[in-house]
């Protein structure tokens, strides 16, 4: 169907779009249903079962019975050792400092785990344990810091050079376990007997490289093979759960049991070939630095020597490798604090372990656990809220949090007929809230999938309101910026096939065949692009501009900034030729520019580019229809990508069974169970308005989903208003 957009009708353009795409209208909607599913009249017996196998339940019991033996021995009287002189600083942790973060902060001679609830000062507690550390002369060049983020760990030492007043804290190593250990590999390359100039690849470069082996391997297919995507994606999940391939197909991928042996074919040869061609990717960073923590002894008491304090934000986070990595370090002086909370580890399909924070007091079994209880976020009626879905959880600490700001309204719940009337609500309640001067930036809407949105969206579009959708298409994803990355990849690391497969395809008259018989050639000839024995070839003249040109921007002397330039002058040509926005696309191009001058070394500006890309202001978010007075917009975001953000008030949509938790969590406890950790998540992000609604049905391609969420179902009633 198309639309005349002459005479521009937005709300008809919109419904008109909505009918055209929406599943739910093309079904039909359900007249009546046998029982009163409204919230307050069903129970958890009418949802069906979660499945379970012995071996998990018997898992769960292990579990269970360990954090109970944890926290029964687990007794500190905080407030005695509030109560305790400390010798003058220039801190006054006392005072600025509750009786539970004082004793995190203060207590350094021995190993830690802090649970530190939603919006209970973690990253105040980090800070101040880092100056109390420099207070007590710990010479800051033996402090390690790991963060999930790069930003996250210069935030922290940037508080820490605020709160001191001095350039002490910038001596610390502190980033991401990525970076640490690229940082420690090179280092020590010669000690644990690797190439130090190796190239590290990100998702995309991982996915081609496996795109190239597969066509190569796999020729013959009677049906559909894995698409690169979903084959680095099986690759990953195995190597950060330290599982088979055989292993995660048949836990997560049963659909592709069939692919089982090709798979792991292509998943050898990638090894293979990454090593052949000094190549590492993320997850290799970690493995290879866990695995020389294992097995070399002189690299682990190098490091062992090196960092005597190790603290770690969102333990919760890390997976194996990581763990393994953290324990190795502290082994010798057990000066080690992990921070976190296991009820908001929601990353598993990253491979994080939620395991790792419930036995951290099994390998270090002379610390202490201590709990962070008081939120400077949320009111107490929200909280009230959230403590009864975390109550429910099979797995984890117990903690309630608890505020002392108080509330009048609790968190407030509304069931409508369809989706339509669902957004008409949210965005009345954002105008309203808007009325009562809530900036708009100060809302947002938290969907448990992307597509939950959609309805909201559109009303919100109808209205001119602005909002952002977070997202988009990261910098670092942008063709031009990756085939720029590859020529600076190449100058770095010769041997790199993967940058050269990207560039050279680029050039006329070179494929799949050409590209690999011009690899094949530079490898024999150490790195160097020897062409003469492409002298016949149609494309001899623009290898022999390649070559000039990278030779030019290989010149020791020659800046980072310069050879970007010089390899920009190759390439706008290429650009010009490939893509009609090339203009739109330089100006990226003038931000890579930008950035790189911040570097004297290009080894560096890779590997930070790679490990730590730029921020959101270089990506590609779906923001709309912002109005003329620019006024800051409506977030809506999946709620994997709102953790650690905060706003006044939160509306959570789509609360149906089978959405929220998804279908998918009914074949696993582990996962159900992460999904209520999910939920607990998004409900904390509010400070002072909660609102939950769900339509009365959503239709898929194979079922109508009319419960509410068996998780508002599980919540003491008294802490839910239902309007």
């Amino acid at each position: 169907m198309t639309h005349d957009i002459d005479g521009f009708d937005s709300e008809k353009l919109i419904g008109d779009f909505l009918n055209d795409f929406s599943i739910s209208d093309k079904l039909d909607k359900p007249v009546a249903v046998a029982k009163d599913e409204n919230l307050g009249k069903i129970t958890l017996d009418d949802y069906d079962e979660v499945e379970s196998s012995d071996e998990t339940d018997d898992k769960i019991k292990i579990l269970q019975e360990l954090t109970r033996e944890i926290e029964n021995k687990t007794t500190i009287d905080y407030q005695s050792h509030y109560d305790i002189e400390l010798p003058k600083f220039k801190i006054d942790y006392r005072k600025e400092l509750n009786p539970n973060q004082y004793y995190a902060v203060t207590t350094i001679d021995k190993p830690l785990l802090v649970i530190a609830g939603a919006g209970s000062g973690k990253t105040r507690t980090i800070v101040y344990r880092v100056g109390y550390l420099l207070e007590n002369d710990v010479d800051p060049a033996r402090i390690l810091l790991l963060t999930f983020t790069r930003k996250s760990a210069a935030e922290m030492i940037n508080r820490t050079v605020q709160l001191l007043g001095n350039n002490q804290a910038e001596r610390i190593t502190g980033g991401t376990f990525h970076s640490f250990a690229n940082y420690a590999l090179r280092k020590y390359a010669n000690v644990i007997g690797v190439q130090a100039k190796f190239s590290i690849i990100d998702t995309i470069d991982a996915q081609d490289i496996i795109a190239l082996i597969r066509d190569e391997l796999i020729k013959k297919r009677d049906r559909a093979f894995p698409k690169k995507k979903r084959l680095q994606e099986i690759i990953s999940k195995a190597k950060n759960c330290v599982l088979s391939i055989e292993q995660i197909i048949e836990r997560e991928f049963t659909g592709l049991i069939d692919f089982q042996k090709e798979i792991e074919l292509i998943a050898t040869t990638y090894d293979k070939y990454k090593q052949a061609n000094f190549l590492l990717d993320y997850d290799d960073l970690l493995e290879v630095m866990a695995t020389a923590l294992k097995t070399n002894a002189r690299f682990k008491k190098l490091l062992q020597n090196a960092f005597q304090y190790v603290m770690v934000d969102e333990y919760q986070d890390t997976n194996i490798y990581q763990k393994e990595i953290v324990e190795a370090i502290a082994e010798k002086h057990r000066r080690i604090m992990v921070v976190g909370d296991d009820s908001q580890s929601i990353y598993s399909f990253r491979g994080a372990n939620f395991e790792n924070i419930l036995q951290f007091p099994a390998s270090f079994p002379d610390g202490n656990v201590v709990k962070i209880e008081q939120n400077y976020r949320s009111n107490q009626k929200i909280l009230d809220f959230t403590n009864s879905i975390i109550s429910n959880a099979k797995l984890g600490y117990r903690k309630v949090l608890f505020s002392e700001t108080i509330a009048r309204q609790h968190p407030a719940f509304k069931k409508f007929y369809d989706q339509e009337s669902e957004a008409t609500f949210i965005v009345d309640k954002i105008l309203e809230s808007r009325e009562q001067n809530i900036p708009l930036s100060e809302m947002a809407v938290l969907v448990r999938a992307a597509f939950h949105s959609s309805f909201i969206q559109a009303e919100l579009l109808k209205r001119s309101i602005p909002y952002v959708v977070v997202g988009g298409i990261r910098f670092t994803e942008r063709r031009h910026i990756r085939d720029m990355i590859s020529f600076l990849r190449i100058i770095v690391n010769a041997y790199d096939a993967a940058a050269w497969h990207r560039i050279l395809k680029l050039l006329p008259g070179i494929g799949d065949v050409s590209a690999r018989q011009i690899i094949q050639e530079i490898r024999q000839h150490d790195g160097e692009l020897v062409i003469d024995k492409f002298s016949s070839k149609r494309y001899y003249d623009v290898l022999v501009e390649l070559r000039k040109s990278l030779l030019r921007a290989s010149e020791p002397d020659v800046s980072v900034t310069s050879k970007i330039e010089i390899l920009r002058e190759y390439y706008s040509p290429i650009l010009k030729l490939i893509e009609d926005d090339y203009e739109n696309r330089n100006l990226d191009i003038d931000v890579l520019h930008s950035l790189s001058g911040q570097y004297d070394d290009l080894g560096k500006f890779l590997s930070d580019f790679a490990l730590d890309p730029p921020s959101n202001q270089f990506q590609d978010s779906a923001t709309l229809l912002i109005t003329e007075d620019e006024e800051k917009p409506v977030t809506i975001s999946t709620i994997h990508s709102s953790k650690g953000l905060e706003w006044h008030t939160v509306f959570l949509p789509h609360l149906i069974d089978g959405l929220f938790p998804s279908s998918r969590a009914l074949k696993s406890v582990q996962d159900m169970e992460e999904e209520r950790r999910l939920f607990y998540v998004a409900s904390t992000r509010a400070k002072e308005k909660l609102y939950l609604s769900m339509p009365s049905y959503f239709s898929s391609w194979d079922k109508v989903f009319t419960k509410p969420s068996r998780f508002l179902v599980e919540i003491d009633p008294k802490f839910l208003e239902i309007l």
